[in-house]
């Protein structure tokens, strides 16, 4: 997991996880957010990157 301005990124086991609310939340912790990553009001949040480059909300694609 990479936040854009910091260094350096940090990996995470999604086996860990029981879905996008558990690694939110992990995140949130992991990068020092203090609450905005759990806060959709916020105007932060997590995406990724597909195979063809496209970014994506992960709670666009369901959990598996």
């Amino acid at each position: 997991m990479l936040k854009y301005g910091t260094v350096p990124g940090r990996s995470v086991d999604l086996t860990q996880f029981d879905g996008y609310n558990e690694l939110i939340c992990e995140l949130d912790l992991m990068f020092d957010f203090q609450g905005s990553l759990i806060d959709e009001t916020s105007g932060w949040y997590v995406v990724y990157s597909d195979n063809e480059g496209d970014m994506m909300q992960i709670k666009d694609c369901p959990w598996q």
